[in-house]
């Protein structure tokens, strides 16, 4: 915001002064300049290659805040059917997200060959110093070996209806990877008719495109 005072400040004073050519060169330098560094510097090519030499860690939805609010909920209720109605939410909120994770720790181990992955729960944050990073088999991998590594992440996105309707890979930094890096992976494209007929689970297919589209993408620019 004070960037901003101060550019429209200086246009201001700008306009008693120069001639017109001369201040479109400095409301575009100006304009540049409030770009931050880091948001220019992510190069697809680079962090492909990167990648493949790290790991993809993946931010597992938990829905922690909902399942502590009905718990919270539940107890302090007394009315027997407000409870039941309740309990059921929670029970439907807790296996959604063991059968998320369950479909996805699955999918990962069989499908995701581009590089090393590992997943930790979206309640943690991005520090290495103190979050729990677990192998897709669950056991839990040694943070220092992971430090040492580029290291890249796979958030689930929301659309605007509230749905985990995305795969979306960042950086270190925390910003997304742009095209040509293949990124972004939605529902789109998929027969759903195909996936009950095959007996695939939709976390499979979608984990084998993704690493199908990083390994082509490499391979071009190897």
């Amino acid at each position: 915001m004070q960037q901003t005072r101060w550019l429209l400040s200086f246009i201001n004073g700008s306009l008693k002064t120069y001639r017109i050519p001369g201040l479109i060169w400095i409301l575009i330098l100006s304009i540049n300049s409030l770009i931050p560094l880091n948001a220019q510097a992510v190069d697809p090519v680079l962090s492909i290659r990167q990648l493949k030499e790290g790991y993809l860690l993946v931010r597992m939805p938990s829905f922690k805040g909902k399942i502590d609010t009905l718990k919270a909920m539940i107890t302090r209720t007394s009315d027997h059917s407000s409870k039941a109605r309740l309990e059921k939410l929670l029970h439907e909120a807790t296996q959604e997200r063991d059968t998320l994770m369950a479909d996805y720790t699955r999918a990962f181990k069989e499908f995701y060959k581009f590089s090393k992955s590992g997943y930790y729960y979206d309640y943690e944050g991005l520090d290495l110093n103190i979050t729990t990073i677990h192998d897709m088999d669950g056991s839990l991998l040694h943070r220092e070996e992971i430090s040492m590594n580029p290291v890249f992440y796979l958030f689930f996105e929301r659309t605007g209806d509230g749905r985990l309707d995305a795969l979306v890979i960042h950086d270190a930094e925390g910003l997304i990877i742009p095209s040509p890096f293949p990124n972004n992976f939605m529902r789109g494209g998929i027969n759903f008719l195909f996936l009950k007929i095959s007996g695939k689970k939709f976390a499979s297919w979608r984990i084998d495109k993704m690493n199908k589209k990083l390994n082509k993408f490499w391979k071009a620019v190897a």
